[in-house]
């Protein structure tokens, strides 16, 4: 895991297995009730980002286009 700040910003970089070790342990502390919303934030951020990170799903070019495939019609 690294941080980086500035005077504006703090950027966290971390390994996904890390990641995942890190949600999961969020996760169970933010259960309770004395958890902060900033424990819950960052299990959240964290989360989104571990789906986006897995997620392979490309929109195919020209998707909504005229140049788009068109279906296969039933009718000729």
């Amino acid at each position: 895991m690294k941080i980086t700040h500035d005077k504006d910003s703090v950027t966290l970089s971390i390994d996904p297995k890390s990641a995942d070790k890190l949600l999961d342990e969020l996760k169970t502390h933010t259960g309770d009730l004395d958890a902060t919303n900033g424990a819950r934030a960052l299990a959240s951020v964290l989360q989104q980002a571990i789906y986006q990170l897995n997620d392979e799903f490309r929109q195919p070019p020209h998707a909504f286009d005229e140049q788009a495939p068109k279906q296969p019609s039933i009718e000729n």
